[in-house]
């Protein structure tokens, strides 16, 4: 069974955490965890310093910040006792996204109205930059409750994220392989990718090629399963594939269906079919990734191929509320607004 020992030795490969603070952290745990209640007596200095090998001077320092913060009280010299039910007014949850695009924005919105006043959210971007991710794993590494992170895909992250405690982190968005077990609540980019086109089949041939725009540096962080299944339903099909890295303003063809992946390709697409009067969905078709509500209403909707963020924000919430380990895919559908 679990105690509060096992819940201090957790924040043992925690970094930057002193031995005084693993205590702090591992009691507060144990108390949000229901572990220790309300009036029940902490494990004397003694116990404590001989179960973990720490000073007493050690436990002592943590005994006092807990005792300073009204979660501990010491009676009568009989030891030291749980004050409150509960560590703090809120759960602190540190959510950690690639930056605050729309999308993002409607998982940031649903996330924070699901999981309720009670829940302290801190939002942090890494704009998948791999050295601000390991600052901001270091930064809040210890610090937090719960840890929900949409992880960058390297080789080094599951490195990086071993710093973080594992039932405290749900991985949301995209999968990086932690090992068996790990919660996550996360997009599929490839097979929906195919399986979108392939059921398009009949109203894609009818264009002389399809065109993507698909930038390959890390800082746009398309994934490449995207254009994986692209190449690879084009192939089978025997339909000409054009790969661009952005579109080049002015270049717009008739009979060409293009795919859009980032939003500023997208908004210069449909510059050019209002300067050149092009209707979508006969002159040129436009499919694009990821839905928001400006897609909805931009030269008459855009059709999109998308997750539903809101869904896979209120699956992360459960998390937060409820501490279920989540292992779901957040399925991928198709919206038609016939811009192709």
């Amino acid at each position: 069974m679990v105690d509060i020992y096992d819940r201090i030795r957790e924040f043992s490969g925690v970094a930057r955490l002193s031995k005084h603070e693993q205590i702090v952290k591992g009691v507060l745990m144990s108390i949000e965890d229901q572990l220790v209640e309300r009036g029940q007596m902490l494990p004397s200095i003694n116990q404590m310093s001989n179960e973990l090998g720490f000073a007493r001077k050690t436990i002592d320092k943590a005994y006092g910040e807990l005792k300073d913060r009204g979660l501990v009280e010491s009676r009568n010299r009989r030891g030291f006792f749980v004050s409150t039910e509960s560590v703090d007014q809120t759960v602190r949850v540190a959510l950690i996204m690639y930056e605050f695009r729309p999308f993002q924005e409607v998982f940031y919105n649903v996330f924070r109205q699901s999981v309720g006043d009670n829940v302290q959210v801190d939002t942090f971007f890494h704009h998948n930059n791999l050295s601000v991710f390991e600052d901001i794993i270091a930064k809040v590494a210890g610090r937090y409750g719960l840890y929900v992170v949409a992880p960058i895909v390297d080789r080094r992250v599951p490195e990086i994220l071993g710093q973080l405690i594992d039932n405290r982190l749900l991985l949301i968005d995209r999968f990086v392989n932690l090992g068996e077990g790990r919660a996550h609540v996360i997009q599929e980019f490839e097979d929906s990718t195919f399986a979108m086109l392939s059921s398009l089949l009949d109203r894609i041939v009818s264009y002389q090629r399809i065109e993507i725009f698909f930038r390959q540096d890390a800082e746009a962080a398309y994934p490449q399963e995207i254009l994986s299944a692209c190449r690879r339903f084009c192939t089978l099909n025997r339909i000409q594939l054009k790969i661009h890295d952005r579109y080049a303003s002015g270049t717009l063809e008739k009979n060409v269906l293009y795919l859009t992946i980032g939003d500023n390709d997208l908004w210069s697409l449909l510059e050019d079919c209002i300067d050149r009067d092009f209707v979508l969905g006969e002159d040129i078709g436009i499919l694009s990734h990821n839905e928001s509500r400006i897609k909805k209403i931009v030269h008459g909707g855009v059709s999109t191929w998308s997750t539903n963020f809101g869904q896979m924000a209120e699956a992360a919430a459960r998390f937060v509320l409820e501490r279920k380990p989540e292992r779901i895919i957040i399925p991928t559908v198709f919206i038609d607004r016939n811009s192709f």
